[in-house]
């Protein structure tokens, strides 16, 4: 069980990135604590001194002197308050939010690919992101709220203390049951937070189904969306259920704490003043402040005690943000030479497998590819193809053999520097709803020679004439999501929009993971043999399912249950007259099959 120290250690962590992000927010918040507890003090004196004056028979003129003075003093506060609370807290608020998303961003491009294999690695990284954006700057509330208490309940309590020591031990008594219920409470609301994470995240997932365009088509033409609903249904059942199994758990130590911080506190305080008044034990002027000083002080040792409960509540909130920020990579260290020319690429008996995998994805795989060479990687669906191209970009660890580049090992090389040496079109590639040269350049232009760079990519997979027919050109807007002039593409347009990628990198060595699948085999052949030709100074490797489109290719390995079984020429692999011969020909005879009809 965690002790309240490291709780508040942990708020602490997150409390510093707020001042780390907006430096010059020390200044107001220090402003901010001023005012707010000499309006507090200011408000019990001044009724006080006001009795007192009456009760000596003061000069009018000295009473309106008095109050003017309190006024001015209250109306300074209550500006700097004002707009502290209306300008400067929304202004920093944006401020943090910016420079702490960017900051998560930087921290999720070096979270392993691993992680995203693990399904209990979801719902971490979902709270981490959701809340970590606002808890800094909520936490800096809070403790700013709690400083600001902790010294008005100091000088009030002072105050009180001088005047009836009893009075104090009555509210603190009350504030320390409330004490207990609050913490009690918070902590089955976190219990709840941290249970349903799953639920909620299953809602949004189903948000993003109703709202996002790739989902359209088959929201509209199957029965899926009903499906779907049933699912959010199930979903919300089971938040409501956990939620109502909690409100039980809550109705008792709730009733406590109303009963202790409206009868036992305030009530008891008032009557105990009552008494005192009759009694004559205090006179008029003091039972007035006494009555001030009273509410006062419950309402900022009640403030007290919630803040600092809400300090410890927040922390257990900051144990996502801090897994973000301590999470150490075994692969995404970023640290290593850089490789500064490809010249040779040998995989050494590489032994695979995913975590949690009973079996290895790649079990004893030897390869060698040079500068320059074309080569195809085939196979049935679930050989190892994919798997190999994620180790070659040093996506994750081996658990046993090497890959060299250049002749020095992969984990001698920062990754990144790796990864720059290619540039891939992965089977699932993505379309991002940013210019058409944005989505080819994977970044911004920047110079004229970045256009002349996207413009030749674009015709080279053929979409030059068409993308230059649009009036914004290779500046239009892809998608509509966010501009109603925005270019819709065909399944395959988008998949000529990706392989453009690779034709405008600097990249020495080209992927293409299967991205034409959906092509029909003579459109692929022809994207396939046209990065063939048109890259002679690269290293192409080509991962296909249909054989007849990598003819052409200076190697072919054929892939299966994560071992090249059989490489060569295409010619050499047809005179073998193994897997790929009987692959290739049955593949040719359902593709004439086809024509036919």
């Amino acid at each position: 069980m965690e002790t309240k120290r490291s709780l508040i250690k942990k708020n602490w962590i997150a409390f510093c990135y707020t001042f780390r992000f907006c430096p010059t927010l020390l200044i107001y918040a220090i402003l901010y604590m001023v005012a707010s507890v000499v309006r507090s003090i200011a408000s019990i004196h001044i009724i006080s001194e006001t009795l007192d004056l009456i009760s000596q028979g003061a000069d009018v003129k000295i009473l309106f002197r008095s109050l003017l003075i309190y006024c001015i003093i209250m109306f300074v506060c209550l500006l700097f308050i004002t707009l502290y609370n209306g300008y400067v807290v929304p202004r920093y608020r944006a401020i943090y939010e910016k420079k702490m998303q960017y900051f998560l961003f930087s921290k999720v491009k070096n979270i392993d690919m691993s992680a995203y294999d693990d399904p209990t690695f979801y719902d971490r990284f979902s709270r981490a992101l959701n809340e970590s954006i606002w808890t800094g700057f909520r936490i800096y509330n809070i403790f700013l709220n709690f400083i600001i208490n902790v010294v008005s309940v100091l000088a009030i309590g002072t105050y009180i203390i001088v005047l009836d020591p009893w009075l104090i031990l009555l509210i603190v008594l009350s504030s320390i049951i409330n004490t207990f219920m609050i913490a009690r409470n918070n902590k089955l609301w976190h219990q709840l937070f941290l249970t349903t994470e799953e639920e909620r995240r299953y809602q949004r997932y189903v948000n993003r189904t109703f709202y996002q365009q790739k989902y359209a088509g088959e929201i509209k033409t199957t029965p899926i969306s009903s499906l779907l609903i049933n699912k959010y249904d199930d979903a919300v059942d089971c938040l409501e259920k956990k939620y109502n199994h909690m409100y039980k758990k809550l109705v008792l130590p709730q009733s406590i704490y109303l009963f202790s911080r409206n009868i036992i506190s305030q009530a008891g305080s008032y009557i105990y003043l009552g008494y005192q008044l009759v009694k004559e034990k205090i006179l008029v002027n003091s039972f007035g402040g006494m009555v001030a000083a009273t509410i006062r002080f419950q309402n900022h040792f009640a403030l007290l005690v919630d803040y600092f409960t809400g300090m410890l509540q927040q922390a257990r909130y900051v144990d996502d943000f801090i897994w973000v920020i301590d999470y150490q990579p075994e692969v995404e260290k970023n640290v290593g030479e850089d490789v500064n020319e490809f010249n040779e690429l040998v995989l050494n008996d590489i032994v695979f497998s995913y975590p949690e995998s009973k079996v290895n994805n790649l079990n004893h795989l030897s390869m060698t590819i040079h500068k320059g060479e074309k080569i195809a990687i085939v196979g049935h669906n679930g050989s190892g193809k994919t798997t190999l191209m994620k180790l070659l970009l040093r996506f994750y660890k081996l658990q046993s053999g090497d890959i060299l580049m250049n002749d020095m090992s992969y984990n001698n090389y920062n990754e990144r520097s790796i990864r720059k040496q290619f540039s891939i079109v992965f089977q699932n590639f993505q379309i991002y709803a940013l210019t058409i040269a944005e989505n080819v350049l994977m970044r911004r232009v920047l110079s004229k020679e970045d256009e002349d760079r996207v413009l030749d990519a674009l015709d080279k997979v053929g979409l030059k004439e068409k993308i230059l027919s649009f009036p914004q050109g290779i500046y239009t807007q892809v998608t509509r999501e966010f501009d109603m002039n925005g270019a819709s593409f065909s399944g395959g347009e988008r998949q000529r929009l990706a392989i453009a990628r690779v034709f405008a990198s600097n990249a020495s060595i080209y992927i293409l993971d299967e991205p034409t699948a959906s092509l029909d085999p003579l459109a692929e052949e022809r994207i396939n043999k046209l990065v063939m030709s048109s890259s002679n100074d690269k290293t192409i490797i080509i991962i296909a399912h249909r054989l007849s489109t990598v003819v052409d290719a200076d190697k072919i390995y054929l892939m299966k249950e994560g071992q090249i079984t059989e490489e060569g020429t295409h010619q050499e692999l047809m005179k073998q007259n193994r897997d790929y011969a009987e692959m290739f020909l049955t593949q040719k005879r359902l593709y004439e099959k086809q024509e036919d009809l």
